[in-house]
C-alpha cells in the first residue's frame, strides 16, 4: 500500500510538473542579468524561430522596455535585458500566437521594499493593467496589494465623481406619488381594508443600484483578499482605504460584476471602475489559491523612486524649516530665441526653498554611487562615465536656477548595501559670493521601521548642516 501511494504520487508530481512545465513562468529583476528564451520556452522547434518571437512579442517586449540580444552557441536563444520597468506580460508562440509562457520583471529591492515605498507615496504611481491576454502562472508570484491597489483607487475616483440618475422605484405608500397601479390598489389592497396605502411606481434621481452593489461586493472581495497579507504595509493601507469606501457606499445588496455588462454612454470613470471590478470577478490577479494565471500589467521603477524621494524630501523639508516643491512645481521654462529650439525646461524633480538657502533634488534609479564606491571612477565602463557626466551637468545647470548664496544639488541613487546608507559625496564649487555643493547621496528603497526612517533623515540633516 505504501509503496502504491508513493507511485501514485510520484505520478501525480510528474504530471502536475508536466502541466506547469507547458507554459513556464521566467523571472527576472529590473536592471538584473538578461533573462535567456530558449526555442522550448515558447514552443518552437529548429533554428528559425527568433524572427518570428521578435515579431509576435514585439508590443509585450516594448511595453516593459526589455532589449533583447541573439545568441546562437552553444544554443540558439534570445537574451532580453530588464530595464526600468517590472511587470508580467504574457511570451506567444512564434507558431500560432497563442500564450506559450509567461515572463514576469520582479522588483530587484524585493516585494517587501516596494510595498513599503507604496505604502509610504500612497499608490500615488499606478501600474497600467490588462491589455492583452493572461500571463501564465503569474498571480501567485506577485502580492495582491500590486493589483489591488488601482482598483480600489479606480473605485474611489468613482464615488468621488458620483453621477445620479434616475431610478425607478417600486413602493407602498399612504400618499400618492408617480404612477397609482390601481389595479392591484382594487384587487389586493381594497379587500384587505388597506385602502390608505397605494401601490406607486415612480423614477426618482439616485445611484444605479446594480453598480453600487458591485462596487460592495467587489470591496468585500478585495478585503478577503488582503486580510491574508494584512501584516505588510501596503495591505493595511488598502484595507483602510477599502474600510472608508464601504462606509462611503454603506450597508446593502451585494452583486458579483457582470462580465458582459453593458457600459453604452458611461463616462470614463465609470468604465474605469467597472473593468477593474470585472478583474476581481474574474480572479485575475489577486493572487491566493483562486487563479494561478493573472493579468498583464508593468509600471515605471524610475516614476516609483522618484515619487518615493519627492516623500522623502518632504519630511526632510519640515525637518529643516523648508518648503517643498516637487515634480511640476519645480520646474524652470527654457526660453528659446532662434528657428532651432532644444528642450523647453529644466525639471528638477523637487525645490527645497527658504529665505536664504535652495536644495535641488534629482531622483536617479542607478547604481552610479554604488559602482563608484567600489570601483572608482577609473573602474567605471565609458557609457557609465558619459551617462554619470551627463547627470552631473545636469545636476550643476540647476544650480543657476536660483541667486541665493547657498545652493545644494542633490543627486540622489537608492542604497542597495545592509547599512543604512553610504556617506555622501560632496563637491563645492565657489564663484564670488555663491557657494555651490554637488552632493551625492543614497536613500534606502523604503524603510524597515521609523527608527531606521529618523537615522536616514538624520544623516541627510547632518549633510545639509555643513
Amino acid at each position: 500500500m505504501g509503496r502504491g501511494q508513493t507511485r501514485k504520487g510520484r505520478s501525480r508530481a510528474a504530471l502536475m510538473a508536466a502541466v506547469s512545465s507547458a507554459r513556464p513562468l521566467l523571472k527576472g529583476h529590473d536592471h538584473g542579468e538578461a533573462v535567456s528564451i530558449h526555442a522550448q520556452d515558447v514552443g518552437a522547434t529548429g533554428d528559425r524561430w527568433v524572427e518570428p518571437f521578435l515579431a509576435a512579442n514585439w508590443a509585450g517586449l516594448r511595453r516593459l522596455g526589455l532589449h533583447h540580444e541573439i545568441r546562437v552557441g552553444p544554443v540558439l536563444r534570445v537574451m532580453l535585458k530588464p530595464g526600468p520597468r517590472i511587470g508580467a506580460i504574457p511570451l506567444l508562440s512564434p507558431a500560432t500566437r497563442k500564450v506559450a509562457a509567461g515572463l514576469l520583471i520582479e522588483p530587484r529591492f524585493r516585494w517587501a521594499a516596494l510595498g513599503a515605498v507604496f505604502n509610504a507615496i500612497g499608490f500615488s504611481v499606478e501600474p497600467s493593467l490588462g491589455g492583452t491576454q493572461l500571463v501564465p502562472g503569474s498571480a501567485r508570484e506577485v502580492p495582491p496589494w500590486m493589483l489591488a491597489g488601482p482598483v480600489i483607487e479606480r473605485i474611489a475616483a468613482l464615488l468621488r465623481d458620483r453621477r445620479r440618475g434616475f431610478v425607478e422605484r417600486t413602493e407602498k405608500r399612504t400618499s400618492p406619488r408617480g404612477r397609482v397601479d390601481w389595479t392591484t390598489w382594487a384587487t389586493a389592497q381594497l379587500p384587505h381594508g388597506a385602502w390608505t396605502t397605494f401601490p406607486c411606481r415612480f423614477s426618482e434621481p439616485d445611484d444605479d443600484p446594480y453598480l453600487i452593489a458591485s462596487v460592495r461586493w467587489t470591496l468585500s472581495r478585495l478585503t478577503e483578499e488582503l486580510s491574508s497579507v494584512a501584516w505588510s504595509p501596503p495591505a493595511r493601507y488598502l484595507l483602510g482605504r477599502a474600510a472608508e469606501l464601504q462606509s462611503v457606499v454603506g450597508a446593502g445588496a451585494l452583486r458579483r460584476p457582470s462580465t458582459n455588462w453593458s457600459l453604452a454612454g458611461a463616462s470614463a470613470r465609470v468604465s474605469e471602475a467597472v473593468e477593474a471590478m470585472t478583474w476581481v470577478a474574474e480572479e485575475r490577479g489577486l493572487g491566493g489559491a483562486r487563479s494561478l494565471d493573472g493579468l498583464a500589467w508593468d509600471l515605471s521603477i524610475d516614476a516609483v523612486w522618484e515619487a518615493w524621494i519627492a516623500a522623502f524630501t518632504a519630511d526632510l523639508g519640515r525637518q529643516l524649516g523648508m518648503t517643498a516643491s516637487p515634480f511640476q512645481a519645480a520646474r524652470r521654462p527654457l526660453h528659446w530665441h532662434g528657428p532651432a529650439q532644444s528642450m523647453g525646461a529644466l525639471a528638477p524633480d523637487v525645490e527645497l526653498r527658504s529665505a536664504e538657502r535652495v536644495v535641488w533634488v534629482d531622483a536617479k534609479y542607478k547604481a552610479h554611487l554604488e559602482l563608484l564606491a567600489r570601483k572608482g571612477w577609473s573602474g567605471l565602463s565609458d557609457e557609465v562615465r558619459a551617462e554619470h557626466r551627463a547627470d552631473l551637468h545636469q545636476a550643476l545647470a540647476y544650480a543657476s536656477l536660483s541667486d541665493v548664496y547657498q545652493v545644494d544639488t542633490l543627486l540622489v541613487y537608492p542604497h542597495v548595501g545592509s547599512s543604512d546608507c553610504l556617506p555622501a559625496t560632496v563637491a563645492t564649487v565657489t564663484s564670488g559670493r555663491r557657494r555651490v555643493r554637488l552632493v551625492l547621496a543614497a536613500v534606502p528603497f523604503g524603510y524597515c521601521n521609523p527608527e531606521h526612517q529618523e537615522r536616514c533623515l538624520r544623516s541627510f540633516r547632518e549633510v545639509l548642516a555643513a
